[in-house]
């Protein structure tokens, strides 16, 4: 696919590097609602109706790039052609690649911190959200502390990306499914960030999904 090739380019400015914190981007799902529609890789697949739209997941990972000390892309082990894309732009995001066998979100993200660990914690983001302001994970990213768990809010609904403080390290070892960490965000000690971006709402499950430019 030709659009693949495109390379991420960071989006916007924030201050330096956030130390202590790595960000996880989970890219490791099957996508098999957007094959429903396209039999293509669904992160692959353009980020909007715009011709020359690069893909899902470098528009992720654009915004993502730099925010925090390191960045970590989990995939599966069996996904060659995403795995070639990303051995392209990996390089120049300075990014990290974890290819893993996954059982789900939560399951890839256990794989994620028992290989990457974090003084602070975690920024963990989906790499089917392309929409999200970079300055609003800046602010999330800096939010995280060992004992904090972290969420931003549009409106009062709750989205993504989130972050897990170091403390919740065993926890998270011991995901296995396709929930991801929900059970840990329904502690009522959770510090949630209001901000004006609808992004943090936005997954692209389907490609009606996708902002028309």
């Amino acid at each position: 696919m030709a659009r693949s090739a495109s390379r991420p380019r960071r989006r916007g400015v924030v201050p330096d590097s956030i130390e202590g914190v790595c960000t996880v981007v989970l890219a490791a799902g099957q996508g098999s609602r957007y094959r429903e529609h396209h039999d293509e890789d669904k992160l692959l697949s353009p980020s909007t109706d715009a011709l020359d739209a690069s893909p899902i997941l470098a528009e992720t990972l654009s915004a993502l790039s730099g925010v925090t000390e390191r960045l970590l892309v989990v995939t599966r082990d069996d996904n060659q052609p995403l795995l070639a894309w990303l051995d392209q732009i990996g390089e120049g995001l300075d990014a990290e690649i974890l290819s893993v066998r996954s059982n789900g979100l939560g399951h890839s993200l256990a794989q994620a911190v028992a290989h990457q660990s974090a003084r602070r914690g975690w920024l963990v983001a989906l790499g089917d959200m392309p929409y999200v302001r970079r300055e609003s994970i800046a602010r999330i990213a800096a939010a995280i502390q060992p004992q904090r768990l972290v969420v931003p809010t549009y409106r009062g609904q709750r989205g993504h990306p989130r972050g897990i403080g170091a403390h919740y390290l065993d926890q998270l070892l011991m995901l296995g499914d396709d929930r991801g960490a929900q059970a840990l965000f329904i502690d009522p000690r959770v510090i949630e960030i209001e901000l004006d971006d609808p992004g943090v709402l936005q997954d692209i499950d389907r490609p009606g999904d996708r902002r028309s430019d």
